[in-house]
């Protein structure tokens, strides 16, 4: 056969196993194309045994030379090969990469199993590379800031300088470090002189650290380059750095090594050389275990940025490092414009060139700092530093922080009974509104920031997305008012208040209508009737939830007697609004009824809330139930603007899903502005919530979580944030490990909201009651300090993702076709995706991604001067749930 194009690295390998699984039926064979174009080959065989290694070449030779002639072990295409016996496999894992060196790196072919890193451990010390592809983008500057910043949080940091070439923060900390007497070397001085004599403690590594003074609490060092003179030229001429890799002591790990032994850190931070250097190579692949990737948002660094990362990916699948996040840097004053687009190509080229590790975001992947001329000014990066300089790099200090070991320890027990204890103990509760019972209500109910704002009478109208909460609150008032008049008291005296529900669930009250009875009456008064149905269905519930009142001699006979009935039927209800409705004289009563009612409950001292919920879904599903549910609404809003304001003791609270708001049109919109209240849950009333339930249900926790923090159920409203992050430290620890580098509040709420930012308590307790789960299946094991480790969040998420799927498919059914199209699709997508995928065109298809953006699914990517197609994302909550990938996603 002669050597061609057909020439496969498969077709070499299969001809090889042809030819010696008559020796070895168990013969393995395995060819690999490097980056480069090169073959690696690997072959295991019992056929080996006995033949020295020349035997083994000259066997493969032959056959090599027999399939081309001229192809043999030594030459082109042949990079490098292994020949073995199964024994010898057993002790010689597979490598291919001799040297973490850039031409090395690429040209190894890919490995047959990617190395997976253990993200659930957290490691000390974590080593921590800034690499830039070219200089003057502010690499060292964010090092000596970040550094300063983790020191202040009683870490232990130690600065490795390992630009040789042109050293940046050895310069930029000579004013801040602790003046010594005695002999200073530097990184150069280490490993030249450990180079030529190994075996000999000279310099000795205490010699070559350089302590900084901090005007703050916290330890900082400095490894410099060394000291400046004739003799480090030409000791930088010397140094070989593949040299240090072909020997058996190697002076690069050997520094490490003593740095850890001396001062025992948390963090090492190294300074690499920028572009393709052997020494810029070692530090970002040899040495991090995360390397920060400082770039200019320009076409020129992102170029050659590829490459970086492209080798960086490479290492990372057979070493299990580096992980990166990156940096850009600086960004120019610009519009916000012109941010917006540089910011759109950095995701962009991420997701095209880095994969995004599932349960992360692109946006958890790089940070932003603008440029800022102070920095040029400061006579220290440690000391003095203005906080709004800073404030850019805190976000890079909570990635670092978030992934070394916790600080906080033994809130609860050292014992992994005491652990196990809780875990059992452990009983979260995720029911909706809609199916907890009654006499649950007040168990399950957390107040949150809203809760006062929602008292105060001027408070008409209460928006919030599907699953804020809104259901609960109402039921609360209405079913359990006693436990409702008790949680306010902190507020507002309620004692004389009277809750009644206007409209809601049908169990609430049996004079409740349902969606065929709304319809019925539509369709027997016309379209333009909604304001007296409201006027006249609310005279009902006040007089049939208010007995006292039927005796009123301004009521309407008919009225009295039908409020007076438990359970009337339904028909009869709708006749009798229908009746009122169309007759001429009955339409100033019902007004004069109202009036008269307030004027009784002023008389004796008394206020009534009339309570409005489902009213997305008490109308039906179909097109012109919306439609029709958009004209009584409309009615209904603008009924209690226009007579509400006269009635001083009737005070409505309208409860309206946001998106339903958003599409409402009707005169004096805008005087609910001062009447309105969005309810959002903040991040403390998260987690009052979870520490509620974890508290009610765990008398372990509990009684530690008093005993330690002074922390309990009746304290949580007047707990502080910081105290409501610490006291869940027993419960989920601190940080979700070295590959997510967030802290479990931060992930636990990015993870929970929508694209709209509205974050939902059920999907909350849902993820916990999961996690419980999974971590009591687990086989091993964990930190007796931590009841759920970060791997039992993670693994609940998709769970989580598809219940909420399933939610938003019942709250919004026109969407679930839609939903359901979007199975095995890529996040980000763009709108001709969208078009194709959905089978709808132009103004169908703008009208779908509005509805699924005013739902919270989708989110904008793409920017208004963007030409089309517009880009769309999916966040985190509904990614798993409607069985779709992110771009760039490992």
């Amino acid at each position: 056969m002669t050597q061609s194009a057909s020439l496969t690295p498969l077709a070499i390998q299969n001809y090889l196993t042809n030819n010696l699984i008559s020796e070895d039926q168990k013969v393995r064979v395995s060819v690999k194309r490097t980056s480069l174009g090169w073959l690696t080959i690997r072959i295991i065989t019992s056929s080996f045994e006995d033949k020295t290694l020349v035997e083994r070449e000259e066997k493969i030779d032959n056959l090599l030379s027999s399939l081309s002639p001229g192809l043999n072990l030594g030459q082109y295409p042949i990079a490098g090969y292994e020949l073995l016996t199964p024994e010898e496999a057993n002790f010689t894992p597979v490598r291919y990469i001799q040297l973490p060196l850039w031409s090395d790196i690429l040209m190894a072919p890919e490995p047959d199993d990617p190395i997976e890193m253990d993200e659930d451990s957290p490691k000390k010390p974590l080593v921590i590379t800034f690499y830039s592809f070219k200089g003057g983008v502010g690499r060292s500057t964010a090092l000596g800031l970040v550094a300063g910043i983790l020191a202040t949080r009683n870490r232990r940091v130690v600065m490795v300088d390992f630009d040789l070439e042109a050293p940046g923060i050895s310069i930029m900390f000579q004013p801040d470090i602790e003046k010594t007497s005695g002999e200073h070397y530097g990184v150069l001085d280490y490993l030249h002189q450990r180079y030529l004599t190994p075996e000999e403690d000279i310099p000795n590594i205490g010699n070559c650290i350089r302590q900084i003074n901090l005007q703050s609490r916290g330890e900082l060092f400095l490894v410099p380059v060394g000291e400046y003179d004739e003799n480090y030229i030409h000791r930088l001429a010397d140094l070989d750095m593949r040299s240090f890799y072909r020997r058996g002591i190697n002076p690069v790990e050997q520094l490490m090594e003593d740095i850890k032994a001396q001062l025992d850190p948390d963090v090492i931070l190294v300074d690499a050389r920028p572009g393709f250097t052997d020494i810029g190579a070692i530090a970002l692949f040899d040495l991090a275990d995360t390397a920060f990737i400082c770039f200019s948002p320009t076409e020129q660094s992102l170029e050659g940025l590829s490459w970086v990362v492209q080798t960086a990916r490479k290492q990372r699948d057979y070493q299990g490092k580096p992980d990166l996040r990156f940096l850009v840097t600086p960004i120019p004053p610009v519009a916000t414009e012109q941010q917006k687009i540089w910011r759109d190509k950095v995701e962009n080229w991420i997701e095209d060139n880095w994969d995004v590790p599932i349960g992360t975001t692109v946006e958890e992947l790089y940070y932003e700092v603008l440029y800022n001329p102070n920095i040029s000014t400061l006579s220290s990066l440690v000391n003095d530093i203005p906080k709004s300089l800073l404030d850019a790099y805190l976000p890079l200090a909570d990635t670092i922080d978030a992934s070394l070991p916790d600080i906080k320890q033994n809130i609860v027990t050292k014992t992994n009974d005491g652990r196990r204890n809780i875990l059992n103990e452990l009983i979260f509760e995720s029911a909706t509104a809609q199916e907890l019972e009654p006499d649950n209500i007040p168990h399950i109910f957390q107040r949150t920031e809203d809760f006062p704002k929602f008292l105060n009478n001027r408070t008409w109208l209460i928006r919030g997305a599907k699953g804020t909460g809104k259901s609960l609150l109402f039921r609360l008032f209405v079913e359990k008012s006693d436990a409702a008049k008790e949680l306010a008291q902190y507020d507002i005296n309620l004692n004389n208040v009277n809750f009644i529900p206007g409209h809601g669930q049908p169990r609430v009250s049996g004079t409740i209508l349902d969606s065929g009875d709304l319809a019925s009456y539509e369709q027997q008064v016309g379209e333009n009737e909604w304001q007296f149905f409201w006027l006249n269905y609310s005279l009902l519930q006040v007089c049939n939830s208010k007995s006292e009142l039927r005796t009123l001699s301004d009521l309407d006979r008919k009225l009295v007697a039908l409020s007076a009935q438990e359970n009337p039927s339904h028909a009869e209800i709708v006749s009798w609004l229908v009746e009122r409705s169309k007759s001429p004289q009955t339409r100033p009563q019902a007004s004069d009824e109202l009036r008269a009612i307030d004027r009784w409950l002023q008389q004796h001292n008394q206020v009534l809330w009339l309570l409005y919920d489902e009213l997305d879904a008490g109308f039906g599903s179909s097109q012109k139930d919306y439609e029709r549910r958009r004209r009584a609404l409309e009615a209904l809003l603008a009924w209690w603007l226009e007579s509400g304001t006269s009635l001083k003791h009737i005070i409505p609270k309208i409860f309206l899903r946001e998106d339903i708001w958003n599409q409402l049109n009707f005169t004096n919109t805008g005087h609910y502005s001062g009447r309105s209240l969005q309810l959002r849950w903040e991040e403390a009333d998260l987690w009052r919530l979870v520490l509620r339930q974890a508290l009610k249900s765990s008398e372990s926790l509990s009684k530690s979580l008093e005993q330690k923090l002074g922390v309990t159920v009746e304290r949580l409203n007047l707990i502080g944030l910081e105290q409501l992050r610490q006291s869940l430290y027993p419960l989920w620890g601190e940080r979700m490990g070295r590959t997510k580098k967030a802290y479990t509040y931060n992930w636990v709420r990015n993870r929970i909201a929508d694209s709209q930012e509205n974050c939902f308590p059920r999907s909350l307790i849902l993820l916990l009651q999961e996690a419980v789960k999974l971590e009591k299946e687990f086989p091993t094991e964990y930190s007796s300090e931590i009841t759920l480790r970060p791997k039992a969040l993670i693994d609940a998420l998709p769970y989580v993702s598809q219940q909420r799927v399933a939610e938003v498919r019942n709250e919004y059914p026109e969407l679930d076709q839609l939903l359901q199209r979007l199975q095995g699709e890529r996040s980000p997508i763009d709108e001709n995706r969208l078009a194709e995928i959905w089978k709808v065109e132009n103004g169908q298809l703008a009208l779908r991604i509005k509805d699924m953006v005013e739902a919270g699914i989708l989110t904008e990517r793409s920017r208004p001067k963007d030409p089309p197609p517009r880009v769309y994302g999916v966040v985190e909550l509904y990614l798993y749930g409607l069985g779709m990938v992110r771009k760039g996603q490992r």
